[in-house]
């Protein structure tokens, strides 16, 4: 079985190379004397949501941690995943958050119209009943966000700064201190989500510490290998490796991908110069394929220009096609950015 995992969040065993930064949030979100939120920014399919699945699997290793700044108050932690990118609105997203820390806690979710009354009661019950803080660790925020801003900036911004707010405190919370914190994913790091959907950042300013997830070594890509095919009769030689940390200078995604095509191809080719003429002719050509489908107005700026420099960089040479850099160079100009 291809042991090769790259379209579904990494778990268990499989997770690896990602060691300090789930220390930093943890530091950053519960083991330190105050409570912060983290913004994690990262290229698409570079490892976001398996990084909050991982912290979420945490659940229940927390036990009287966090004293909330300003009370002598020890809590345990409850980690609560939640996928934004689907919410249309602030009343959506509070339900969701509600709903999802009901359903991680085990008691009822308050259903009243009123979806913030929601959120602030499911909060409530597991601070004031249960004696735990909470931690959401909200993915794709950033894709709802602009669906907020397609609608009004506005609206955007007047959601950022209540948000803002309640992570400092929570009013309606007889202690008045702070509760829970947030972890954030994005493809955009903040000023880039602010600039580019036209939302004032005055009063908006999340509190946040910034962590930007970065892509493999050479050397953690040879060490991913090495974990994933433990005990497996196909192996990879150094020059082959070295081969996959060139063409996808370790961007994620792309070498998970390109490890299992190297798997599959060399279950079937034996001689080295022909494995790796079929390997450089299939991966970019699924490098291209999935710039198509990645493609368009919605990419950060910031994702555009990497991928670009990725391109420059890879030892693919002939298979970079003159149509593939047009392909790139379109998208740079429908983000109004100069070539």
């Amino acid at each position: 079985m291809n042991p090769f995992v790259y379209n579904s969040p990494v778990r268990g065993h499989d997770f690896i190379n990602r060691e300090a930064s789930i220390q930093k949030i943890l530091r950053e979100t519960v083991l330190g004397k105050s409570q912060g939120n983290i913004w994690i920014t990262g290229e698409r399919q570079i490892g976001k949501t398996s990084l909050l699945r991982r912290i979420e699997s945490l659940n229940g290793a927390f036990q009287e941690t966090v004293v909330p700044y300003g009370t002598d108050k020890l809590l345990k932690v409850v980690f609560v995943f939640t996928n934004v990118q689907g919410c249309t609105g602030a009343d959506d997203f509070f339900n969701n958050l509600a709903q999802n820390l009901a359903d991680q806690m085990k008691f009822p979710a308050k259903k009243s119209k009123i979806a913030y009354d929601n959120f602030i009661a499911a909060l409530k019950e597991t601070y004031e009943k249960y004696d735990h803080y909470t931690v959401f660790l909200i993915d794709e925020f950033d894709a709802f966000v602009q669906t907020i801003a397609f609608q009004q900036p506005q609206v955007a911004t007047s959601f950022l700064a209540k948000l803002s707010s309640l992570m400092q405190e929570v009013d309606e919370i007889d202690e008045g201190v702070k509760t829970f914190s947030c972890v954030f994913t994005a493809n955009h790091d903040m000023k880039e989500l602010l600039n580019e959907n036209f939302i004032d950042s005055r009063g908006s300013g999340l509190i946040v510490e910034a962590l930007t997830l970065k892509w493999f070594t050479i050397s953690q890509v040879k060490e991913l290998a090495k974990r994933y095919l433990h005990g497996n009769e196909i192996q990879f030689t150094d020059r082959e490796l070295e081969i996959c940390f060139g063409a996808t200078q370790g961007y994620p995604y792309f070498t998970q991908k390109l490890l299992s095509m190297m798997y599959e191809t060399k279950k079937i080719i034996s001689d080295p110069a022909k494995f790796e003429e079929v390997v450089k002719e299939d991966f970019s050509e699924m490098f291209k394929e999935t710039m198509e489908d990645w493609g368009g107005e919605n990419m950060p700026q910031r994702t555009i220009r990497r991928l670009k420099d990725l391109v420059t960089e890879m030892e693919i040479g002939k298979h970079i096609t003159k149509i593939f850099f047009a392909l790139l160079e379109g998208y740079l100009k429908t983000k109004m950015m100069v070539i």
